[in-house]
This record gives C-alpha cells, structure tokens and sequence, in this order.
C-alpha cells in the first residue's frame, strides 16, 4: 500500500519481497504536530480504559507548548474521573467534561470506549460530532458494526483510525521511555476511511507521531477489525482452540 502526507517524509521498506511504506517515528516530529493537526484547536479522548489514559496523556506531552488542548470526555459520575484527575485532567480547567459536551467541542474526537458501548451510543455520537470534524478510531470494529446493519459514518466528517499494536498500560510505558531512549513506543497501522477535508492522512500520521510510534503502516479499517477478530480473538485469544476442544469433547 502507499500513501501521500505533506508533512511527513515516508520510507520505502522491504517485506518478504513486497513493498511497504512506513513512517518512521522520533521525538524530532513531534514539532511537526501542530502543521500536521493544522486547524485542530480541540482534541477529544473520550473513554478511559485500556487505551484512553495512555492516549491522552501521550498527545497532552507530544503538544506541550502549542496552542492544541486535549481534553477527555467520560459520562456523568464516572468511576474513572477520580483516576483521569489524578493524570490531571480537571474539570476547572476544562480538560475534563462530560463526553458529549467533549465530542460537541472538539476538532478530532477519539473514540476509545469499548465496543459494546461504540454499538450503543453511536448514533448520538455522530449527531454529536461538528461538521468536517474527524472521528478517529484504534479499532475498526464500529465499520463492522455499521455494514452489518446497513448504515454508514456521517458524511460531513473525517474518519480515521490508529491502531497502536499493544495494550494501553504499555502505550504509556514505552512513550516514557522514550523520552530518553528515541525509538522506543509501541508500533501502530493506521487507516484513512473517509476524508472529506483532504487533512485526514496526515492528522492520522500526526496522532500516530504524537502517541510515540517508531514505525507507523497502513492498512484500512475494514482489515484492521478483519485481523482483529480473526487474528487477535480467535487465534491469539483462544477461539479456535476452545471451538475445537468443545467439539471434540
């Protein structure tokens, strides 16, 4: 696959006989953020799970120093909020609110609830969302969710994902680290699934720089929850092994 940016420099890499493109990544981009994410003010991490406290910490310290807040947005009496304070999101300061308040104010949304609650929440979501906004996601399963039922994203906004490549506690871990060890980070694929600002390639590019990927590949989102499910869940997880023991039982 190959893609354009106009901010970052791709690298042509050899896989097994097949080409590849690549960003490769480094603190030195991080100054690179602010063009890359150019007419973003707001940035909305909404959730606080796995990936949520990871990702908005690591683009709060990629961005210090610009004029790109980021915010996160958790539902009303969250059991989190005390946990979100702690990494010092406040509601005083406005960069701890409500999620819908969150998704209505901001510029790139980041949606990191889990799927269950993508699935149940997602048509208020989307009329939430401000016009040529961008919906980023780290996992593709909402599209797959979306052409089960025959529906579609809004057509007024970008939607993008980043899909870091391991678990949130160690999205954090390895951007600390690199603070003082360049390179280190987690890897993460990135897909462009409908730009309608012809910003959304480098705002994925600029968010996977701001998380601390060494190395950043595309893919499309419609793969990503392909070799999620398949790959992750029924490999890695056990599906296939339990479903084989169960029959042989």
């Amino acid at each position: 696959m190959s893609f354009d940016s106009n901010i970052f420099e791709k690298e042509k890499i050899n896989l097994a006989g097949t080409e590849e493109y690549i960003i490769r990544g480094g603190r030195h981009l991080l100054e690179k953020l602010p063009e890359a994410f150019n007419g973003i003010k707001t940035i909305g991490v909404i959730g606080w799970s796995s990936q949520g406290p990871a990702q908005a910490q690591n683009l709060r310290d990629s961005l210090e120093g610009t004029d790109i807040t980021v915010k996160v947005g958790l539902r009303e009496n969250s059991a989190s909020i005390p946990s979100a304070e702690a990494a010092g999101f406040r509601r005083d300061n406005g960069t701890l609110g409500e999620m819908y308040d969150i998704i209505r104010e901001s510029d790139l949304v980041v949606l990191l609830i889990s799927d269950a609650a993508q699935v149940k929440n997602y048509k208020k979501i989307f009329a939430a969302l401000k016009p040529n906004a961008t919906l980023g996601l780290s996992h593709g399963f909402l599209l797959g969710h979306l052409q089960s039922v025959g529906e579609e994203f809004p057509g007024n906004v970008n939607v993008i994902a980043v899909c870091p490549k391991g678990m949130g506690p160690s999205v954090r871990q390895l951007y600390v680290q690199g603070k003082s060890v360049n390179g280190a980070g987690i890897n993460c694929s990135f897909a462009v699934h409908q730009d309608v600002t012809g910003t959304a390639t480098d705002i994925a590019l600029g968010w996977a720089v701001g998380l601390g990927a060494p190395f950043t590949f595309e893919t499309t989102m419609e793969m990503e929850y392909r070799s999620d499910i398949y790959g992750e869940r029924g490999i890695l997880l056990g599906a296939v092994h339990g479903l084989c023991e169960a029959l042989y039982r």
